[in-house]
Formats: C-alpha cells, sequence, structure tokens
C-alpha cells in the first residue's frame, strides 16, 4: 500500500492524509502523484498554501513533458483560510476532468487563525470541517482522489498531526512520514483494509522517490 502511494497511486473516493514535519518529502509525494494522475488523461488541482510547490522540480522529474504537467494542473494560492475556503467550497466544485484534488497543506492558514478565544477556533473548527466535507463530496461524485498534506505539533506524548480529531476521522488514509540522515520512511497510520504500521524507506532523487527495498 505504502509502495503504491510513492508512486503517486491515491485510493479514489477517500482522503489520503501524509504528516510529518518540513522538509520530508511531503510535497514530493504531491508532485509525483500529480505527474502520474496527468499522464491518465485527468486534470489536477493543486491548493498550494504554504508556496511549497515548486515549477522547477516538476520539470526536474518530468523534462520532456513539463509544459503539458503544467498545463493540466489548476494552482490556488490561497492567502488566508478564508480564501482556502472558498477555493474549496466555490471553485473546485465547478471544474470538470479532475482525477486529483491536493491540498498542501490543509492545516497551515487554520493554524495562524487560532487564539485564545475559544467560540472562534470552534467556529474554524466547523470550517474545517465543512472543507473536508465539501472536498469528500466532489470526490465521490467525481471519482477521484483527495489528497492533503499536513504538519505536526508537539503534545505530552510527543506529537500528532495539526487538526486533531477533525482530519483524522475523515482521512481514510493516514500516513506518518519521518527524516533520518540517510533517508526518509513512511509509516501507515490508518488505513480500511491494509496492515497498519506498515513501513516504507525512501530516498528523494533528482527523478523523483526511490523506494529502499
Amino acid at each position: 500500500m505504502l509502495k503504491n502511494i510513492l508512486k503517486g497511486e491515491i485510493e479514489k473516493k477517500t482522503i489520503t492524509q501524509l504528516y510529518g514535519p518540513p522538509g520530508v518529502g511531503k510535497t514530493n509525494i504531491c508532485i509525483i502523484s500529480s505527474i502520474n494522475t496527468i499522464k491518465k488523461g485527468k486534470k489536477v488541482v493543486y491548493i498550494d498554501t504554504e508556496g511549497s510547490l515548486s515549477l522547477e522540480r516538476i520539470k526536474q522529474i518530468c523534462p520532456n513533458d513539463f509544459e503539458d504537467i503544467l498545463k493540466n494542473m489548476i494552482i490556488y494560492e490561497p492567502h488566508d483560510f478564508e480564501e482556502q475556503t472558498e477555493i474549496i467550497e466555490k471553485k473546485v466544485p465547478l471544474l470538470y476532468n479532475i482525477g486529483l484534488i491536493v491540498v498542501d497543506s490543509i492545516a497551515s492558514l487554520y493554524r495562524l487563525e487560532l487564539s485564545d478565544d475559544v467560540n472562534k477556533n470552534a467556529r474554524l473548527n466547523r470550517i474545517l470541517g465543512r472543507q473536508i466535507l465539501n472536498l469528500l463530496k466532489v470526490a465521490k461524485k467525481n471519482d477521484l482522489a483527495i489528497l492533503i498534506t499536513n504538519q505536526i505539533r508537539d503534545t505530552l506524548d510527543g506529537f500528532e498531526a495539526t487538526g486533531g480529531r477533525i482530519l483524522e476521522y475523515w482521512s481514510k488514509t493516514i500516513v506518518r512520514i519521518e527524516k533520518y540522515e540517510q533517508y526518509r520512511e513512511t509509516i501507515l497510520e490508518k488505513h480500511r483494509y491494509a496492515k497498519e504500521g506498515e513501513k516504507v524507506r525512501f530516498r528523494i532523487v533528482d527523478k523523483g522517490i526511490e523506494i529502499i527495498e
């Protein structure tokens, strides 16, 4: 299962969540998944909330198909959580021939809005939940895949994905990514039928991702 995800094969009609600290390879997996989808004749919606998407990286991975890949990517760069909501709720449902929607990352703009105001935070949680439901609705209606990335936050027991139970509940596949000196490691934390706890190591290389057998 993890090898399929690293090769850009994302399950349709559900949400797949990748989470981990900065620089572990989340965006690389999103790019590879986007390229894989476009090569199958579908378009990709890419919502880049952190400015992580690098056109140079896309060109490095597939130099011969770069123009075609770019032509079939619909890229949004929201500046705040409200704009992210508008894109997901009003713009995305109007698009057609979409095979994959990427939100990289789903909770970064949400985190910037959090405060000590309990009522405000509750409202933000409701909006985040609404975004997720809208994405799922589009995915099921159009038989497409949803890939979201997420950050980590410190807890008393270590760390966990941002967004709490909302994102954990609605994500049918959750993959944690850790970074070591010589490689990265993916850990399958949640899946409907694959064995949880599965691990696959990989390296980031010029042509994308190299799985370590």
